[in-house]
């Protein structure tokens, strides 16, 4: 598959991505604004394979570069098991509805592995995996969408993450602090100390994805505890958001000081996205599913329709896998937030009505996978001007179209376009500062229309 990237002036690169759980044994996308003057779009696509020079459709590459604005701003674009102290690892845990899987056996010294329960059996030693997880192979969990999580808690000193599958960027996050450094998976399967030298006791550890799907999927093969052992997880969230997003979702750039920065995996954060500040500030389980370059009726560069734009890719459980289609009914969502225009207006302008009903059709068929869900419609913060205009008109005449069909259960939130004192990452995309601004009205906007 292929998308174009970059929103706006600037090219971008996409992911989207699965869910899991570990074993261990031993121990530019972007709208653009105003008027662009010299600026150069940035090279790559998005998908996996080689990128593509001025936006255009890439099997998997990444982009580089952007182009410069005057008055407006330019692009946007996880193994299941159990651990024990010479205890066998467990078999197969259920699938909870809105929960993560677990897999697992007690932990104990020579003691069998029990079978895993939804979320994991409560006392068992476990690691939940967060995020869409391909479980087509119990001892090799699947994942690729950014986002995607190892969440464990342990008894001991340090710890150890077994790993295998594509080059990919982690944040570990040890009781709650992140650490400074950042975990750089290789291709393969290997082994990688994630924290040593702590103080005997307790410890609730993180490892969260922060490039995109379309860099390829990772396997959960294991957590090796020193000096201790693996204990129960912390509780799966009781709050449930799905996003689906280009790369403003998924973070391109971000830690980029941009706006001329050239975009690479160690740029992209998704850990400081909008979206994950708002889960952590409202203690959601979160699935982001985005891609950079993605657009709802067109990707960035595309003059007509795109057969890869979102609605043909949104129930993928691996990114970069169109034969593995997500089970919606084991995961529902309390409600789904779309950020989800900028490429299309990116080089063309307004695409007009296809864009609008592409919109509508695929809040349509997300109705019918959540039922009950509150569903944000969004955009921002890369456009302004006519194409902002343009895209607050088409939004907001979906959410007036689903009330008159009935679903009052649809709303538009605008996050405003980005100024130049918060920063900005690679290619014009939002800073951290900006995230966090947008992070503010999306958590305020879930805690009015939920109740949270």
């Amino acid at each position: 598959m292929a998308l174009s990237t970059g929103c706006g002036d600037s090219a971008d690169i996409g992911d989207l991505g699965p869910d899991g759980a570990v074993s261990a044994t031993g121990g530019a996308q972007g709208t653009g604004g105003g008027a662009r003057t010299g600026g150069t779009q940035g090279t790559g696509g998005v998908g996996a394979g080689g990128g593509n020079t001025g936006g255009a459709i890439a099997t998997g590459g990444r982009n580089a570069g952007g182009a410069t604005n005057t008055g407006g701003t330019s692009g946007t674009g996880g193994a299941v098991g159990t651990v024990g102290t010479g205890g066998t690892v467990g078999t197969g845990g259920a699938l909870s509805t809105g929960g993560n899987v677990g897999m697992g056996g007690s932990a104990g010294t020579g003691g069998a592995g029990g079978a895993g329960g939804a979320g994991g059996v409560v006392g068992a030693a476990t690691v939940r995996l967060d995020g869409r997880i391909d479980y087509s192979d119990l001892a090799r969990p699947t994942f690729s969408w950014s986002g995607s999580a190892m969440v464990g808690r342990f008894q001991g000193t340090g710890a150890t993450l077994r790993i295998d599958g594509s080059p990919n960027q982690f944040q570990v996050i040890v009781d709650g602090v992140a650490a400074s450094q950042v975990l750089k998976v290789v291709s393969g399967t290997s082994q990688y100390a994630l924290v040593t030298g702590l103080s005997a006791g307790a410890h609730n550890l993180v490892v969260w994805r922060r490039t995109e799907g379309n860099l390829g999927d990772n396997r959960f093969l294991g957590l090796d505890i020193v000096g201790g052992q693996l204990q129960a997880p912390p509780a799966i969230p009781d709050r449930r958001v799905e996003i689906y997003g280009d790369s403003i979702t998924a973070g391109y750039g971000m830690d980029g000081i941009g706006p001329s920065c050239s975009r690479s995996p160690d740029t992209d954060n998704h850990y400081l996205t909008y979206g994950a500040v708002m889960a952590r500030a409202l203690s959601v389980d979160l699935h982001t599913v985005a891609w950079s370059g993605i657009g709802m009726y067109r990707n960035y560069g595309s003059a007509a329709a795109s057969a890869d734009a979102m609605p043909s890719l949104y129930a993928r459980t691996l990114a970069g896998n169109a034969t593995k289609t997500w089970d919606f009914t084991k995961w529902q969502a309390h409600a789904v937030v779309i950020n989800l225009g900028t490429n299309d207006f990116s080089t063309n302008g307004d695409p007009g009505l296809p864009y609008r009903m592409a919109y509508l059709e695929f809040v349509r068929g997300l109705r019918q996978k959540y039922p009950t869900a509150s569903f944000i419609l969004t955009i921002g913060p890369m456009l302004d001007g006519a194409n902002l205009t343009a895209v607050r008109g088409h939004l907001q005449a979906v959410v007036q179209t689903r009330a008159g069909e009935g679903d009052s259960k649809v709303s538009y939130l605008e996050f405003p376009t980005q100024v130049q004192a918060d920063g900005y990452g690679c290619d014009y995309h939002p800073s951290p500062a900006t995230n966090v601004k947008m992070s503010t009205l999306l958590t305020a906007e879930l805690k009015t229309r939920l109740g949270w």
